[in-house]
């Protein structure tokens, strides 16, 4: 289309037409002549049109603080000028090579650029990549604009980048148990391998019946025995995450919330490679329970639902979280790891009583759901200090952080009486995994 600027200039040429008609001037003559020569130059120009651009990556799914290289093929057809080429990324996004907004100059015929440049998505989520926008602009300053949009949006999905955890069997230690890696699970199919009588319960299918150990114990009062098989597979880990919103503290890129994320990744690669079933829980964020299952592609679906927490006001205590999951938790009677904050205040049940009611009567549920054996299942509460992200400057700091550990020493030990244990993880200082197998090898 055409701007305002072609008019300016013709009103300006016909003025000094006329001054120079009317003073027999030549200058200005000659002045109007050039305007008018200008003018009509500019308007027969068009602005580049009829652009294409084919934009393409790698991959749309990589882990946090990889990089991703972004090709564009920008095709353009008729006109001559400025051609503006512009990708809006999300905000989380940073350009490391190249540049997402670039201007090259078309000469007239059919033209192809190849414009490419290279991103880090330093958080874990899913960041659309909308169209590529365009403007052109004709030369000689008399601009006929063009704009519009090309190329397919892209969605791409950064997932959190997870620690293997693999020394922990390289270390001894004393454990518990005889077989601590070769626990069974509580449910699921019987194998062959004979464990145990005990007594007929309504439900007991009649071909477990022992028969002639029945007809040995016909003197007492429940005369029918039956055999007990170990179950098939192994052992179950569940995992609650608390994604309330007082999680979302630290640094823009690397938040509470991802360092939680990221423990809950480690925890369930290391159970699952171990061959136990995996379910999982956020509560505090919109979000579905994750199912009981064995297997990567079980680790696929957890690391899918750790990428989408968005964190959310604290509407829901760990003890409705429990009640929520309690089916499965009571079926499958796993060890249970909790990943919160013990520092803030949780909401008690319908207002009343200590902010922590909620966060204790949970851990009290959970541990009262362990089967009466002598293989306990175990309820695990990793506790992320949120000092780690402050960086120590004066004495001062340093007083008001070992005041903040002294603050929830109160909290480990009501905890702990309640029959957990309590995995303190200071992000800033180790990561993780270290914090996980020194805690382990204790347990063993």
């Amino acid at each position: 289309m055409f701007s305002a600027v072609p008019t300016r200039w013709l009103s300006l040429a016909l003025l000094f037409l006329v001054a120079g008609l009317a003073l027999g001037n030549l200058v200005l003559l000659a002045a109007a002549v050039f305007l008018l020569l200008y003018v009509l130059m500019g308007a027969s120009l068009s602005a580049p049109s009829r652009i294409t651009v084919e934009r393409s990556m790698p991959r749309v799914v990589c882990w946090a603080g990889d990089g991703l290289e972004i090709q564009r093929r920008i095709d353009s057809g008729s006109g001559i000028g400025l051609l503006f080429v512009h990708d809006e990324l999300p905000p989380e996004v940073e350009v490391v090579r190249g540049n997402n907004f670039r201007l090259v100059w078309k000469w007239p015929g059919e033209k192809s650029h190849d414009l490419s440049y290279r991103i880090v998505c330093p958080k874990r989520g899913v960041f659309p990549l909308a169209e590529t926008t365009w403007d052109s602009e004709a030369p000689l300053g008399l601009p006929r604009l063009n704009h519009g949009t090309a190329g397919p949006a892209i969605e791409v999905s950064v997932v959190p980048r997870i620690q293997a955890i693999r020394r922990v069997n390289a270390v001894r230690g004393r454990a518990h148990d005889r077989i601590p890696m070769e626990d069974a699970a509580v449910t699921g199919a019987s194998t062959t391998d004979f464990t145990e009588l005990r007594p007929y319960t309504l439900g007991d299918p009649i071909r477990a019946i022992n028969w002639k150990a029945s007809a040995r114990s016909s003197g007492s009062s429940n005369p029918l025995l039956v055999n007990r098989y170990e179950p098939e597979g192994r052992k179950a880990v569940w995992i609650f995450l608390d994604g309330a919103d007082y999680m979302d503290v630290g640094p823009v890129l690397s938040s509470l919330i991802d360092h939680a994320v990221e423990a809950a990744g480690s925890i369930a690669q290391y159970y699952l490679s171990r061959g136990y079933t995996l379910g999982a829980y956020v509560y505090n964020s919109p979000g579905d329970i994750l199912t009981p299952e064995m297997g990567q592609k079980q680790f696929r679906r957890l690391i899918d639902m750790l990428t989408n927490v968005k964190p959310g006001p604290p509407t829901l205590d760990l003890l409705q979280a429990v009640e929520w999951c309690k089916s499965f938790l009571f079926r499958l009677q796993p060890e249970v790891f909790t990943i919160t904050r013990l520092d803030v205040h949780y909401p008690g049940r319908a207002g009343s009583g200590p902010s922590l009611d909620g966060f204790n009567a949970g851990i009290k549920r959970l541990v009262s759901l362990r089967p009466h054996s002598r293989r306990l299942n175990r309820v695990r509460v990793v506790h992320l200090e949120p000092q780690g992200y402050h960086r120590t400057i004066t004495e001062l700091e340093i007083q008001a952080q070992g005041l903040m550990r002294w603050e929830v020493q109160p909290i480990y030990a009501a905890l702990r009486r309640a029959g957990a244990s309590v995995l303190p993880w200071d992000p800033g200082r180790e990561n993780f995994t270290t914090t996980l197998i020194r805690h382990l090898n204790t347990q063993r």
